[in-house]
């Protein structure tokens, strides 16, 4: 834990050779080891160019890739007079002295491009990352208010959401993965997270299946069932079957100019109008039905979420703020007294466009009385800012990109921009197709065990490729995982559906060949067997890495905090999946170069050269560990 204070820090960069580290406020030293190159690569600058210590630090930046170098000094952002970029940078390559943490600059128009002496990032970066294991590539304090609070930032990510009783489908799976993501990246980051569950669970379509319950349903019914969600779900898509007719008239009437009041006046419309009117004015029986099938369907979802490693801190949903009436009425007494509603048709709307918003109309009670699912959101937040005082919440929703527009302006309209400017919409596009090949009924246990089987198919059809015992729980696993990965790696603007011929592909930026890279390393740490001991790690000879591949790895598994950082500021989870796969393509060079020194009969396990390896696979494997934590997979070593 050497490095983990600035004092540890500043009396290890002695001892490896160097000057006391130099202080600049935007370098986080103790959290990213380039942010230690950039501040000595600074004050070199600065003293060549005698300019301000902000602007010099500034004027360099992490270069894209590895093949363009390490840090660039972008010479224009120096903003020096009279000289031009190109021939500052001539200049200025006569004047860099050698330094111990570079090998020599080079120029690149306006760019002084350096790459990390590859003597001694080994030295500096392996025990760096070491001391940290776990942590290394999280910025807890950005999770942390201002002085003088300093007290941990508070955010509800809303993700998943299903509604009950009906299927789950693709833009739910994809709210869950990435939603699991985002939750996961802002612990990293210092919050205090609060994982929801907005379930749908309020409605005319649970109206539609307590019809379905009087109708078909009973405790006896109940008792017998195993799979007690199946049921209720299966109920409720024979109940939509019965009502399509009336749906298809109604969509008929208003093409033709006609008002739906009349058809929604009676048949199965006017049940299950009534049978949510009934749940709307806390009728005991119906509260009574409602409250049993939201349990079960809570209770399925917490065992099948659990094979997603996902644990919901709070399941609520549109019920909980409409069964809270008073949440609801301050809510409509505000957008009453402040003329931000009105009536029309005997129900009451906001006109966006008269606020100076292009958002359309929105009603916020039906004709009779019934709230909507504006209203009900709008009252959500308030209330949550009651018990949980967040600082953001952030919904991960596909598209409904118009509704959030209208909550976040509505609680604008209604004085309160403080609240609307903490609340933030991720959106993405609907997938196209089905989520697995499961035909018209799909729950998310079934996509989970589809995808299992895929995995276990391929796992006997190709046991010399898998090598792998206990095969039922490592396909799990590896099903799990390759299916969220996969998921991940899609834009959010992107509408392809899952692919399950590629959760078994070895080949290529695929789940599973990201886990199986991970197994190979964990199995030549193993077969090296001695691990170096702390005080050890920085004194080890690492001269064997110095060349390709390893010092590429060296310098990649450095940018790791910058992955995640990016990562953090856009919410995209591919940053990570990709940095992912270009350490697993370099450390795949690694290996094999190993493997083919052991034919060779080269060295023995007590060499120095293996101790250094040692060292550089167990911080490798730290690194991938974290990452894929990290998007809510679980590694396997073997």
């Amino acid at each position: 834990m050497a490095t983990t204070s600035l004092l540890g820090l500043q009396a290890f960069v002695t001892e490896i050779g160097l000057e006391l580290l130099p202080s600049f406020v935007a370098a986080d030293v103790l959290n990213n080891p380039i942010d230690i190159y950039h501040s000595y690569l600074a004050e070199h600058l600065q003293s060549l160019v005698e300019c301000d210590p902000h602007l010099a630090y500034n004027s360099i930046q992490a270069s894209k890739t590895i093949e363009d170098g390490d840090l660039d000094i972008v010479l224009p952002k120096l903003k020096l007079e009279g000289i031009e970029p190109k021939e500052l940078a001539g200049e200025l390559l006569k004047k860099f002295l050698p330094h111990a943490l570079f090998a020599a600059p080079f120029k690149d128009g306006i760019h002084i491009r350096f790459l990390f002496s590859t003597k001694t990032i080994p030295r500096l970066l392996l025990p760096y990352i070491s001391d940290r294991n776990g942590m290394y590539g999280n910025f807890t304090s950005l999770g942390l208010q201002p002085e003088p609070k300093c007290r941990q930032k508070k955010v509800i990510v809303e993700f998943s959401s299903p509604n009950i009783a009906r299927e789950f489908t693709a833009a739910h799976f994809r709210s869950t993965v990435l939603g699991a993501f985002v939750a996961n990246i802002h612990e990293a980051m210092g919050y205090s997270v609060v994982r929801v569950n907005y379930l749908g669970d309020w409605g005319k379509n649970l109206g539609l299946l307590g019809v379905g319950w009087q109708k078909y349903g009973s405790e006896e019914l109940l008792g017998e069932q195993t799979n007690l969600f199946r049921y209720i779900h299966e109920l409720y898509t024979k109940m939509e079957d019965e009502l399509r007719p009336e749906q298809e008239a109604r969509k008929k009437a208003r093409d033709e100019g006609l008002d739906p009041w009349v058809l929604e006046s009676q048949g199965l419309f006017a049940e299950r109008d009534a049978n949510f009117k009934r749940m709307e004015d806390s009728e005991p029986k119906a509260i009574a039905l409602w409250r049993k099938l939201r349990d079960i369907s809570i209770e399925y979802y917490v065992e099948t979420y659990a094979r997603l490693n996902i644990k919901f801190d709070e399941y609520s949903g549109e019920s909980q703020v409409r069964l809270n009436s008073e949440a609801v009425a301050e809510v409509d007494s505000v957008l009453k007294e402040k003329n931000i509603c009105e009536e029309q048709n005997g129900a009451w709307v906001i006109d966006f466009d008269k606020h100076g918003a292009r958002l359309g109309t929105a009603a916020i009670r039906d004709r009779n009385g019934s709230t909507s699912y504006l209203l009900r959101d709008i009252a959500t937040v308030f209330d949550r800012l009651k018990i949980h005082a967040f600082d953001k919440i952030v919904y991960i929703v596909g598209e409904q990109e118009v509704h959030f527009r209208q909550v976040f302006k509505a609680i604008e309209l209604m004085g309160r921009a403080d609240v609307a400017n903490k609340l933030q919409h991720i959106t993405f596009a609907r997938a196209n197709g089905p989520l697995s090949h499961l035909g018209n009924t799909q729950l998310l246990g079934d996509i989970l065990d589809q995808c299992e089987k895929h995995i276990h198919e391929a796992m006997i059809a190709n046991q010399d490729q898998y090598q792998i015992g206990d095969g039922n729980s490592i396909a799990k696993v590896i099903g799990i995982n390759s299916l969220v990965i996969q998921e991940l790696s899609l834009r959010k603007g992107h509408c392809n559906g899952l692919d399950f011929s590629l959760l078994t592909s070895l080949e290529g930026e695929t789940g599973t060949s990201l886990q199986f890279c991970y197994a190979r390393l964990c199995a030549a740490i193993a077969k090296i067997g001695a691990y170096p001991s702390s005080g050890e790690i920085s004194q080890l000879d690492y001269a064997t890495l110095s060349a390709p591949p390893w010092s590429e790895l060296l310098r990649l598994i450095a940018r790791y905090p910058d992955a995640t950082r990016a990562a953090f500021e856009k919410l995209e989870p591919g940053i990570i999946i990709s940095f992912l796969f270009c350490v697993a393509e370099e450390l795949t060079s690694c290996l094999d170069e190993a493997e083919q020194d052991e034919a060779n009969g080269e060295g023995s396990a007590a060499a120095p050269k293996y101790a250094a390896r040692a060292v550089l696979y167990e911080n490798v494997r730290q690194v991938l560990d974290n990452g894929m934590k990290l998007l809510g997979t679980t590694p396997l070593s073997r």
